[in-house]
Formats: C-alpha cells, sequence, structure tokens
C-alpha cells in the first residue's frame, strides 16, 4: 500500500500563497496544485487556502480539491490564521508552502496536528530587492528567527539539494530535511504533439518576469547575439513587473524583429513556443528547482543557466543544458551552445537525452514522497513526541542481492522508515536510507538479514536523492 493510499480519508489543508488560478500563478503554485490534487485523488480530503485575487470567488471546487481565498498579498496570512482558529481541530495535517514568509501553522493547530513546511527557495537576498527598509529587516526575520522558532523539530520539505544547503546556512534550520523535487509537466490526453523544431535558432523563455530572474541580462545580449548568429529571434512568455522595463530596453536597442513578448500564455502555447526553440535561457539570480528547464526538457529543448542554487541541480551539464560559472559572459555561452546545436543531428541527439532527462521526475513521484513524509509526521504527533535523532541531511544508497526476496519484501515494508525509499528488480535490492551515515546503514542492513559483505554501500548523490528511489536518466 502507497502513502498516498494510507492517507485516504485524512483531512490535509495546504496553506500556498496563491492557487493556480491567481494572475501571478508561477511554478510554487504548480507544485502546490499538482501534488495536492493527487493527494484528493487518493482518497484525501483537501483543502487549498490562498489570497484573493480582484475579481475571484471566495470559494469553489477543482479537481475534488475545496479551493478557499481570502486576503490580499499579505492579508492572506491572518486570514489562514483566523480559519485555523475556527476550525482547529478540523485538519489532520497542515502543509505550509513558505514562499518567503510561512503561515506559521504551528501556532494556530492542536499538537496532534502534523505541520509541515515546504520551501521552494530561501528569499533572504531577495527581501532587499522587493522591499525598502525597514520592511525588508521585517522580512527577513519572520523567515529566519521567527521561523526557525515556530517550526522547530518539525519536518521541513525541499524542492532540491540547493535549497536544502540554503535552508541549513542562511535560515540556520535544525530540523530534518527531506527532499521533493518537482515533476515533469503532465500531458493532458488532448494535448497534440509539439511542433517541429525551427529551422532557424530560436531562443524561448518562458518565465515570470522579476527582477530576481535577470532577463535584461538576456535582452541585453540579443544585439551581439543577433551579430554572432544570423536569424536568431528570443521570444519572451511570460507577464509581470519587469515587462515594461524589457520592452523598453529591446526598443532602444533596435530589437523589435528580433524579441518578440508573448505576455501571459496558455499551457499549450508555452508548450509550443519550447518546442520551436533550439535553447531556453534562464539567468535567474537563484531558484528552488528550475521548472522551467524541466517543461522545456520535456520537449526536447535544452537550458542555459549560471551556476546558481537550484538550477545547478535541474541542470546536468551536457546532457540536458549548460551550466556556466557566474561571472561568464553569457552572450559567449549563449552563441557557443547554438553553434554546437547548428546541426539538426545534434539538435535530435540533445532533445532526446532532455527528454529522458525530464521524464526522470513526475508529479506521482513527488505527491508519494511528500505523502511519506506527511504519513510518518502524522505518526509521530499523535504520540505526542519528538524525535530523538539527530537531523542528519547524508543519504546512503546500498544495493545487494538476497537469497529469498519475498522475504525481505515483508521486512523492508515494515522495518525501514516511511520517507525511506526502495525498488527491486527481480532478487536484486536497491535502498535508500535517509539521515543516516554509512555505519547506520549497515546496521540497518544487519537488522534486515543482509550481510555487509554482501551489500555495497556508498553515500547518494544529489541526483540519488533528487529522484528518490528510482534510476537515473540515461
Amino acid at each position: 500500500m502507497t502513502a498516498l493510499d494510507q492517507l485516504g480519508r485524512a483531512n490535509v489543508l495546504f496553506l500556498n500563497w496563491r492557487d493556480p488560478s491567481h494572475p501571478r500563478a508561477g511554478g510554487a503554485e504548480a507544485y502546490c496544485y499538482e501534488i495536492a490534487r493527487r493527494f484528493a485523488a487518493a482518497g484525501a480530503h483537501v483543502t487549498l487556502f490562498a489570497a484573493r485575487p480582484p475579481g475571484s470567488t471566495p470559494e469553489c471546487v477543482s479537481d475534488d480539491i475545496r479551493v478557499l481565498r481570502a486576503g490580499g498579498t499579505f492579508g492572506v496570512y491572518a486570514a489562514a490564521a483566523r480559519h485555523l482558529v475556527r476550525h482547529r481541530q478540523a485538519y489532520d495535517a497542515v502543509i505550509d508552502f513558505q514562499n518567503g514568509i510561512p503561515f506559521f501553522s504551528p501556532l494556530f493547530t492542536p499538537r496532534s496536528t502534523a505541520d509541515v513546511c515546504v520551501i521552494h527557495h530561501v528569499h533572504q537576498h531577495q527581501f532587499d530587492l522587493h522591499f525598502r527598509w525597514p520592511v525588508n529587516i521585517v522580512g527577513k526575520v519572520l523567515e529566519k528567527q521567527a521561523g526557525r522558532l515556530v517550526y522547530r523539530g518539525r519536518p521541513v520539505v525541499v524542492v532540491s539539494p540547493s535549497t536544502r544547503e540554503g535552508a541549513r546556512r542562511e535560515l540556520g534550520l535544525h530540523n530534518p530535511i527531506y527532499i521533493v523535487p518537482n515533476g515533469s509537466p503532465p500531458h493532458p490526453p488532448t494535448t497534440a504533439a509539439p511542433p517541429p523544431r525551427s529551422s532557424t535558432p530560436v531562443i524561448a523563455v518562458v518565465s515570470r518576469l522579476m527582477p530576481q530572474k535577470r532577463l535584461d541580462l538576456l535582452v541585453g545580449a540579443m544585439p551581439e547575439l543577433t551579430r554572432r548568429v544570423p536569424g536568431l529571434r528570443l521570444d519572451v512568455a511570460g507577464d509581470g513587473d519587469e515587462l515594461v522595463r524589457l520592452r523598453d530596453l529591446a526598443e532602444r536597442a533596435g530589437l523589435d524583429g528580433a524579441v518578440r513578448f508573448h505576455g501571459h500564455v496558455t499551457e499549450e502555447r508555452k508548450r509550443e513556443l519550447l518546442a520551436r526553440a533550439w535553447l531556453t535561457v534562464v539567468p535567474s539570480v537563484a531558484e528552488g528547482w528550475g521548472l522551467t528547464v524541466i517543461e522545456a526538457n520535456d520537449v526536447g529543448t535544452p537550458a542555459l543557466a549560471y551556476d546558481v542554487p537550484g538550477l545547478r541541480d535541474a541542470i546536468c551539464h551536457g546532457r540536458n543544458g549548460w551550466v556556466i560559472p557566474p561571472d561568464s559572459d553569457l552572450t559567449n555561452a549563449a552563441t557557443e551552445a547554438l553553434r554546437e546545436l547548428h546541426d539538426p543531428a545534434a539538435r535530435e541527439r540533445t532533445a532526446i537525452r532532455c527528454r529522458a532527462w525530464a521524464a526522470a521526475y513526475s508529479w506521482d513521484d513527488s505527491a508519494e514522497r511528500l505523502a511519506t513524509v506527511v504519513l510518518e509526521e502524522m505518526r509521530r504527533a499523535r504520540r505526542h513526541r519528538r524525535s530523538r535523532r539527530r537531523p542528519s541531511d547524508l543519504t546512503v544508497v546500498t544495493r545487494f542481492r538476497a537469497a529469498d526476496a519475498d522475504i525481505l519484501v515483508h521486512a523492508l515494508t515494515s522495518s525501514l522508515r516511511q520517507t525511506d525509499g526502495w525498488t527491486r528488480h527481480g532478487d536484486d535490492f536497491r535502498l535508500l536510507l535517509h539521515g543516516c551515515d554509512e555505519v547506520r546503514a549497515l546496521g540497518a542492513l544487519r537488522r534486515l538479514g543482509v550481510r555487509a559483505d554482501q551489500a555495497e554501500v556508498g553515500l547518494a548523490t544529489g541526483q540519488d536523492e533528487l529522484l528518490g528511489h528510482g534510476e537515473s536518466p540515461p
């Protein structure tokens, strides 16, 4: 029985800044909703609480999810607190998405409620980009000191090893931290096959147009790029605070014919733009994961990005794109990538690798992995106990062959923690044991009846952790 099956009939509340219908919804909203609807499909009673933009209804039902909307950009936090106080005993678990400022759900829920905090990326440096003193200082304190105090001892979910590193280093979190990555874009049955690749060079970018995305670097590089790569075009899809400035920048550079701004586009149009492109460029200062990379890879388009948090996890250099040092010249890097993709055969080989990379991630797997964290915390919360194990970010991968595989399957199911993972191929097993080193892993294997000389044991890589117990893509 999967963890999602075991969550059937549980009452689960998702707290997120926005819901997918919000005009400024992005990757964080896709992550929240894709997982929430899988919880609901498995039988859980799911409520999503988010801000209410002008013109939206206060309540609706979508994909068996009860969506509640109240408050604005900042008022949603107080509205969510009121909802939790009024329905204090209503939820078995609360999944609190920290988009800069958390909802502080443990302050408003009983001890028997499982509170799980999800962090996409750390915002300490971004508060200075968006707010002036003293608001920027308040935001930093709420994210760091206040969040660390309120969520003390509770599980934290991050989307990449980079986010985990930031949570440890910048926020000082000592909580148990689990990695649950984004999935690949879902493909509805009605989705048509992507259009053929453009015969002329095209860069496509689909993003919220915000300062931290640094798309001005790409637009600013276009005059020289069009000189070096004849016929090059840049398609920019998305809306945001930077749209007017980017349009002005392109106009002043005389790029009216080479740069096209499409504004907010549908999922079908996004897929079409990315599929026709040779390359997508993500010059962000940092990302939690880089969902746009996987969206482009899904239609066979590689990505170019700086070696910054999140993007260094989403891109494997030379496989599904290129990662360049933060001080590199973007013009030179984009020129080299486009020249490498000039040969149609090279574009096709790259597209095959990109699709394989994207296929290794799925929302079904992400939902199952988050469900394991929620389920384990629900069981701990009902016992009113704190774990005495010191949190560790080490993960061990072990491979071995079992003499009696069926008996071992029963032992694995009954004795491993919910958040550990394993796969079986005949009599061969692969285990991913989270939060332990090789010594503890060998002790776990002894309890399973596996001798040390029968097993291959080593520390897992970041890619192992992202893929869970799955196999690495080719």
